[in-house]
C-alpha cells in the first residue's frame, strides 16, 4: 500500500510542461516586442514546477522511488539542486521520458544551461517523437553557441509539430563570425526549400542574409515571409530595417508607419521609426516619438537619452538639461548623460559647469572624449600647465587608461604646436611600457615632425619586429624612405609587403604610388594614385595626385584634384606645401591650365 502511494506521489508530480507554439507556424501581428521574442517567452514560461495530471505512470524499483521522493522532497523545500541531482540520475538510470521531462523542467527553473542540455538530450534520446523536448533542447543549444545543431533539432519541432521557432535562431545568431553564419545560411536555405510555404524559415534567411550584409537578397527572403503571412510583425520590421540600409529611409518609414497604426505600443517599432526620422532631419516629428515612446517605456533610459539628444539637437537646452540630468543617477547611463550635459554646458558658454560634468565621466566610450574636452576647457581656463596636471592626476586615478591618456595628452601638444614637449611625453612614458606599439608609433611620427628621421626607422622597425605583419608600420617605413631619402628601392619593397598584407589598403596604394613618383615611373604612379583617391579621397592623396597630374602637364586634372583636396582640408599643410615647391598661387583659379 506505501509504495503505491509513494508511486502515485512520484507519478503526480511528472509535469507535462509548456505548450509548443501555434501549430501553423505563422506568426500573428501583437503588440510583444517581437514575436521571436515572445514565443521564447512562452518557453521560459515553463519554469513554474506546478503539478498536473500525471503523464506517465509506471512501475519503479523502490530506490528509484526512495531517489525521487528525496529529490520532490528537496524541491518542497527549495533545495533545487538537490532534487535535479536526484532527477538527473533516475533519469539516466530509468530512462523514464517523465523523469527525463521533470529533469529538463527543474533544471530551466534553476536557468541553469549544462544542465538544460544534458536532460533535454538525455529527453530527446527516450522520447525521439516528443516535439517538446526537440525544442527546450534547440533552445539550450542557441545559448550554447551551437547553432548548425539548434537548427536541426528546430527542424524536429517543425515535422513533428508543425512549428520552430527558425527566426529566434537566426535573430541570436550576431555573435557568431562570417564563415559560421554562412554556414548556418546554407543550412537554412536548405531547409527553407523543403519547407518553403513556412514563413519563420524565411525570415530565418532575411534575417541572416541582412547580418552578412547581402541587403538586396535579404528584402527577397523577407517579402516572401511576409507573402506566406502578412501579419508577420517580426519580419516585416525586418524588413523596415533592410530597406534603411538599402538607403531607402522613406519605404522604411512607411512601412513603420503602417505597423506603429497596428501596434502603436511596440517599443522596436517605436524606436526605428524614431531614429528614422532622425536620419531623415525629422526632428520635430522624432522628437515626438521619441516623447511618446518616453511615456510608454518610463524605466527605458535609452530612449530617455535620446529624447535628451533631440533636444539638443533642436537647441531646446532647458529641455534637454530635464531630460538628462535624472539619468545620471542610474548606472550603465550616467556617464553618457554626464557627458552631454557637458556638451549643452559648453554651448550655453558656461565653462565651469562643462568642466565639473566632463570630470564625471568614469568610464565607457565617452570616457576619452571627456578627458581631452576637459583638458581643452582647463588650457582656456588657466594654462597648459593645469590640463597637464589633470591628465597625469587622471592617470593615476584610472590606471586601465593609462596608455590612451598619454595619447591623449600628446595630441594636446601637438594641437598647440608643443612637439618637443610631446615628444619627451612618450619617451618618459616608453621607459616604462618599451614595447607598447602605439607609443613608439606616436614617438617615431613625433620624431620625424622633429626631423629625426633615424629614431622613426629605429621605433618602426623596433613595432615591425614585434607585429612582423604590421602592414600599417611596414608601410609608414616604406612611405618615409620613399619620401625623405634616397632609398627608393628599399622603400618600393617595404610598400610592396605592405599592400600584400593589405591589399585594399587605399592608404597603402597611394604610398605605392608615391614610390613610383619618386623613382620616375610617372604612368603606373598616377594610376595607382587615381585608384586610391578614388577609394579615399583624403587632402594628403589629393596633394599627390594633384603633383603627378601636374608632372604629366595634365594641369587642368592637377588643379580639379587640388581642389576637392582643400575643399575637404581648406588649410591642408600637404597640399599648400606641394603648391609653393611649384611657385604656384593657392588661390587656384588664378593658375592657368
Amino acid at each position: 500500500m506505501l509504495l503505491r502511494i509513494v508511486t502515485l506521489l512520484i507519478a503526480n508530480s511528472l509535469i507535462a510542461g509548456c505548450s509548443l507554439l501555434p501549430m501553423n507556424g505563422n506568426s500573428t501581428r501583437s503588440d510583444s516586442a517581437t514575436d521571436t521574442q515572445a514565443a521564447h517567452a512562452e518557453i521560459d514560461n515553463s519554469k513554474s514546477l506546478e503539478t498536473q495530471e500525471p503523464v506517465y505512470d509506471v512501475p519503479f524499483s523502490a530506490p528509484t522511488l526512495y531517489s525521487l521522493l528525496v529529490a520532490e522532497v528537496a524541491g518542497q523545500r527549495q533545495q533545487f539542486d538537490v532534487s535535479l541531482a536526484n532527477y538527473l540520475d533516475q533519469a539516466h538510470h530509468t530512462r523514464d521520458p517523465g523523469i527525463a521531462e521533470r529533469a529538463t523542467r527543474i533544471a530551466q527553473y534553476l536557468g541553469i544551461n549544462q544542465y538544460i542540455l544534458e536532460s533535454a538530450q538525455l529527453w530527446v534520446s527516450i522520447a525521439p517523437l516528443d516535439a517538446q523536448a526537440h525544442q527546450i533542447l534547440s533552445l539550450a543549444l542557441i545559448k550554447a553557441g551551437d547553432f548548425p545543431a539548434a537548427l536541426q533539432h528546430m527542424e524536429s519541432v517543425l515535422e513533428l509539430a508543425g512549428a520552430g521557432q527558425f527566426d529566434y535562431l537566426a535573430l541570436n545568431a550576431q555573435l557568431l563570425n562570417r564563415t559560421e553564419k554562412i554556414a548556418l545560411l546554407q543550412q537554412v536555405e536548405q531547409l527553407t526549400q523543403k519547407h518553403n510555404d513556412y514563413a519563420p524559415l524565411w525570415m530565418a534567411q532575411g534575417a541572416l542574409l541582412s547580418q552578412l550584409g547581402d541587403y538586396p537578397a535579404a528584402l527577397i527572403a523577407l517579402n516572401q515571409a511576409l507573402s506566406l503571412s502578412e501579419e508577420y510583425t517580426a519580419a516585416a520590421l525586418s524588413k523596415a530595417r533592410v530597406l534603411h540600409h538599402l538607403n531607402r529611409p522613406e519605404d522604411a518609414l512607411a512601412a513603420l508607419d503602417e505597423l506603429h497604426n497596428d501596434l502603436p505600443k511596440h517599443k522596436g517599432i517605436g524606436v526605428l521609426r524614431a531614429r528614422i526620422l532622425i536620419d531623415l532631419k525629422r526632428f520635430s516629428e522624432a522628437r515626438a516619438a521619441f516623447q511618446y515612446l518616453a511615456k510608454l517605456f518610463p524605466n527605458d533610459y535609452s530612449i530617455q537619452l535620446s529624447l535628451g539628444l533631440l533636444h539638443m539637437e533642436l537647441e531646446e537646452y532647458d529641455q534637454a538639461i530635464a531630460v538628462l540630468s535624472p539619468l545620471t543617477l542610474h548606472e550603465n547611463i550616467d556617464n553618457e548623460a554626464y557627458f552631454y550635459l557637458a556638451r549643452i554646458a559648453e554651448k550655453q558658454q558656461d565653462p565651469v559647469r562643462a568642466l565639473r560634468d566632463y570630470r564625471a565621466v568614469q568610464q565607457g566610450r565617452q570616457f576619452l572624449p571627456a578627458q581631452f574636452q576637459a583638458a581643452q576647457l582647463l588650457i582656456q581656463l588657466e594654462d597648459m600647465n593645469a590640463a597637464r596636471d589633470y591628465l597625469t592626476h587622471r592617470r593615476s586615478e584610472f590606471p586601465n587608461y593609462n596608455i590612451e591618456l598619454v595619447q591623449l595628452e600628446v595630441e594636446l601638444l601637438i594641437k598647440h604646436k608643443q612637439i618637443q614637449e610631446a615628444y619627451q611625453l612618450v619617451d618618459t612614458a616608453l621607459i616604462d611600457t618599451p614595447n607598447n606599439t602605439k607609443l613608439l608609433y606616436s614617438r617615431g611620427l613625433l620624431a620625424e615632425k622633429l626631423g629625426n628621421i633615424t629614431q622613426l626607422e629605429i621605433d618602426l622597425r623596433h613595432i615591425i619586429s614585434l607585429m612582423p605583419n604590421n602592414a600599417e608600420a611596414i608601410n609608414a617605413l616604406g612611405y618615409t624612405l620613399a619620401d625623405k631619402t634616397d632609398r627608393l628601392d628599399e622603400a618600393l619593397a617595404l610598400i610592396q609587403q605592405a599592400i600584400t598584407l593589405s591589399p585594399n589598403n587605399p592608404a597603402i596604394i597611394d604610398s605605392l604610388g608615391w614610390a613610383h613618383y619618386r623613382l620616375g615611373n610617372l604612368d603606373k604612379s598616377v594610376e595607382l594614385l587615381q585608384q586610391a583617391f578614388n577609394n579615399f579621397p583624403d587632402h594628403e592623396v589629393a596633394a599627390h595626385l594633384g603633383e603627378v597630374l601636374w608632372q604629366l602637364e595634365r594641369n587642368k586634372e592637377a588643379k580639379s584634384i587640388w581642389q576637392q583636396g582643400l575643399e575637404q582640408e581648406p588649410n591642408s599643410p600637404i597640399i599648400t606645401d606641394t603648391l609653393k615647391r611649384f611657385n604656384l598661387d593657392i588661390n587656384l583659379k588664378s593658375i592657368p591650365e
